[in-house]
């Protein structure tokens, strides 16, 4: 999996309703993602933890730890609707479209579900029916692929959002916290929070405010002032 195939599953799910298909090993794919950013981390920390290499790197590593905690979300919350649904006695529910863990995650809110039910509902028996009986060859779980150090914990993801470009929803929150640069020298390639940069002498881009200064304060960069 790559960083942008992790916000691509993002705005998918985000501007719909329903849930998505998507690869059968997700968890394990974005844990892995993950590791692999902090490994790179870890070595560019080893080499030069003053570097902008460095720096654009544990953002990025924090923007997939965010975009796969709201990957989670999102899916989460439709299939504990669905499981709802299939309690009380829906059969249409697009059961195909879940991993196997967000099986494990259905059928365990639809037991406690058809329970809850029978409150008010004697006739309805509380039975899970049998979706795992076709169920794909078992693959390894999130747990068992690593479970990321902790982070400060996201604000709730809404389900429902204005329909924004691709570019928006990979964006940094604060466009005003971005400048533009003027590539003084060739630089070698580094990830950003959001991008990679391939940058040459005299290239103009614009990037993150704290990671253009990092490049103005070394001499790689000039900032570009726009008037009006």
């Amino acid at each position: 999996m790559t960083f942008e195939e992790l916000t691509s599953i993002y705005s998918v799910e985000l501007r719909s309703n329903a849930l998505s298909g998507v690869r059968k090993d997700l968890y394990p794919a974005m844990m892995a993602l993950f590791k692999e950013q902090v490994a790179r981390c870890d070595a560019l920390a080893s080499r030069d933890p003053d570097s902008i290499m460095f720096d654009g790197a544990v953002s990025r590593k924090k923007n997939i730890q965010k975009y796969m905690k709201m990957v989670t979300e999102l899916r989460m919350k439709k299939i504990a609707d669905m499981a709802v649904r299939s309690a009380m006695g829906a059969t249409n529910n697009p059961v195909q479209l879940l991993t196997i863990e967000e099986r494990r995650f259905h059928d365990g809110t639809m037991e406690a579900a058809a329970m809850h039910w029978t409150i008010v509902d004697k006739r309805t028996r509380a039975v899970v029916p049998d979706i795992t009986a076709a169920a794909a060859p078992r693959e390894p779980s999130a747990e068992e692929v690593g479970m990321p150090e902790e982070e400060p914990a996201d604000e709730p993801v809404s389900e429902t959002g204005p329909e924004l470009p691709q570019e928006a929803l990979t964006e940094e929150a604060h466009t005003d916290d971005t400048v533009i640069i003027r590539v003084l020298e060739d630089l070698p390639r580094f990830s950003g929070p959001d991008r990679d940069y391939d940058l040459r002498k005299e290239d103009v881009v614009r990037m993150p405010a704290v990671m253009a200064h990092a490049l103005v304060n070394r001499d790689k960069a000039e900032i570009i002032e726009i008037t009006l």
